[in-house]
């Protein structure tokens, strides 16, 4: 089978989740290309052994969708695709434009438009609609996330073109012999390490993080992985108890977690994060708030904590209630449900009859 994914930025989840997607198709022995604007990434990231690699010029400019939908489809039926992947909003719009004859095509919106909390009600009524009619012209809408499918139905998109796929990884082979030897990092007046780890902009709820810097305990530190894009939120330049250490590498990245106690995902909304599912497989407790699908990866209590109110206090009551024991039970717990509702086999499997059946 050929496999086709059209992409528009390629940082954070959504590089993540088609990243591992791509190589376990490859794998698998499909052919794979991704489509893609090299002025938006870093083209050497994507030197995946396998996996061919086609540029195209992309634009968030309503007056350009046309044009750039028409070279979408002039560079996808040379590619000869017996399934076309888009993801996330915009290439869901470059290709859905079109008809392709002979493939199918799938679509993730990895958070609808209309779900985001910057925008005014007539904007996201506005994006239902587009997403309503542009629904008709795929063969299957493959939905992250409960919150998801019912954010699709209230807007009136037809169900019958809904898939609901959770997203799964791999597991680590070293992460997991790390875990399962003795605990011997040493913790400072039993300090507690707190991570973060995304972009720092208003979805993501970075600036929630930041005002409660100063609300936090002298036992906690602030580890900041990540890099603005859109939206950012300024990083404080004199914040005590806090280190940034900019984008890592998604390798870096299962490193930095293993060596945290705490994980925080403060988001506005999310299709369903990445992060919370990295944090469960590297056996961390997640604190996390309760928009959009956060909710369905916590059980409160167990594998974390769930923020009663997306507020600066809130955050900060929460994470000041950890103790180094607290946080050692809870991730255990978080290790369990991944091995339980997120490992990649049954994302894998559930992806892949999706392709089939289409």
């Amino acid at each position: 089978m050929r496999i086709v994914h059209v992409v528009e930025t390629w940082i954070g989840g959504v590089a993540n989740y088609v990243t591992t997607l791509m190589i376990e198709q490859r794998d698998r022995g499909h052919d794979v290309v991704l489509v893609c604007d090299p002025r938006n990434m870093d083209v050497a990231k994507l030197d995946i052994n396998g996996i061919h690699v086609v540029s195209y010029r992309s634009s968030r400019n309503p007056l350009k969708f046309a044009s750039i939908a028409r070279a979408v489809r002039g560079l996808v039926q040379t590619l000869h695709a017996d399934v076309i992947h888009c993801h996330s909003s915009y290439p869901g719009i470059y290709v859905r434009l079109n008809r392709f004859d002979g493939a199918k095509v799938l679509y993730t919106p990895h958070a609808w438009s209309f779900m985001k909390k910057d925008i005014s009600r007539p904007t996201a009524f506005a994006f239902g609609l587009v997403e309503k009619w542009l629904a008709r012209r795929c063969t299957r809408i493959l939905c992250m996330s409960f919150d998801e499918v019912r954010a699709a139905r209230k807007h009136g998109i037809a169900p019958d073109r809904i898939e609901l796929v959770y997203t799964g990884i791999p597991t680590d082979p070293a992460s997991d012999r790390l875990a399962s030897e003795p605990e011997n990092t040493v913790h400072p007046a039993q300090q507690i390490r707190i991570g973060y780890f995304g972009r720092l902009d208003y979805q993501k709820g970075f600036d929630i993080l930041v005002e409660a810097l100063p609300l936090l305990n002298d036992n906690l530190h602030v580890h900041v992985f990540g890099t603005a894009v859109r939206g950012s939120v300024t990083m404080p330049r004199e914040a005590s108890r806090t280190t940034y250490h900019g984008w890592i590498s998604p390798e870096e990245t299962k490193l930095a977690m293993r060596s945290m106690d705490v994980i925080v995902v403060p988001s506005r909304w999310e299709g369903l994060a990445l992060v919370p599912i990295e944090a469960m497989r590297a056996g961390k407790v997640l604190v996390v708030s309760s928009e959009s699908s956060l909710p369905e990866q916590v059980i409160h209590g167990y594998n974390g904590l769930i923020l009663r109110q997306l507020t600066s206090t809130c955050l900060a009551e929460q994470l000041n209630s950890l103790s180094i024991d607290e946080c050692r039970r809870m991730g255990a717990n978080s290790r369990h449900v991944f091995d339980h509702a997120f490992n990649a086999d049954k994302f894998f499997k559930s992806l892949m009859n999706c392709y089939e059946n289409a």
